[in-house]
């Protein structure tokens, strides 16, 4: 008789604990399926914020429109004119090795060494035009070259130097790239020397001065977006000599 009493107290006890234990597992359960609707959702959000992202710095990329094309064509043009045929060949396959890279690539980020070789392209057409009047001091630290960068930087920079230095000097010009990796960071310096400017601008000038700006801030719209605000180092140095452009970026 005590140990029926024993089970039916038992019977009892689990009759009240069971609809308890119940309600908690069902509330963990859903409490969890909340978290990970959540989660989800979250990832959905994050996805498209990335797909935005890429977007936008992709029509960045696009909005990019090198200025020498026309004058490539021309010191080609000029190259053939002369008979110049084997700096004519060098030439053509160095414009259509820099066509290559600047319209098939889509890439948000892409290793420094492919960004590396487009620029030697680009240098390799320009000293068709400058000759040795220009004098260009390259370092790059080979273990940098495997660091993801996005693309056009450099020749960006590269490129307003020619456009708004080099072509305005028609003496004896210099331009030096250090790219360094120190630690986590990567380290870019951009410099040309500059001709004097005069105190009043042509209005040709003040419309290369605005492009300048431009190409410069796409650069820094596109690290801030890759990078964020904090992470990013864009500073320009501007004197009577020398223009310089630095960039740091986590490597």
């Amino acid at each position: 008789m005590m140990l029926q009493l024993e089970t039916f107290n038992i019977y009892i006890l689990l009759c009240v604990i069971a609809p308890i234990i119940g309600a908690f597992l069902l509330t963990f359960i859903f409490i969890f399926e909340k978290q990970i609707d959540s989660l989800e959702e979250e990832k959905r959000n994050l996805e498209l914020e990335q797909d935005l992202q890429r977007a936008n710095i992709l029509q960045l990329n696009q909005q990019i429109q090198p200025h020498f094309f026309f004058n490539a064509l021309n010191s080609l043009l000029s190259l053939a004119r002369i008979n110049r045929k084997e700096d004519l060949v060098a030439g053509i396959e160095a414009l259509a090795t820099f066509f290559k890279f600047k319209y098939n690539n889509h890439e948000v980020l892409i290793a420094l060494k492919n960004e590396v070789q487009f620029v030697d392209s680009y240098l390799n057409i320009q000293q068709l035009r400058f000759g040795h009047r220009l004098t260009v001091n390259k370092y790059v630290d080979d273990e940098a070259l495997s660091v993801q960068i996005p693309p056009f930087i450099l020749q960006t920079i590269i490129e307003n130097a020619y456009k708004h230095s080099f072509e305005k000097h028609i003496g004896a010009a210099e331009l030096s790239i250090t790219i360094k990796k120190m630690e986590n960071v990567l380290l870019i310096e951009i410099k040309n020397t500059q001709p004097l400017e005069k105190i009043e601008m042509t209005t040709e000038q003040v419309v290369d001065e605005l492009q300048q700006g431009y190409g410069l801030e796409n650069i820094r719209k596109r690290l801030e977006l890759i990078y964020g605000l904090e992470n990013i180092l864009f500073s320009i140095q501007n004197n009577e000599q020398h223009y310089t452009v630095t960039i740091h970026v986590p490597a």
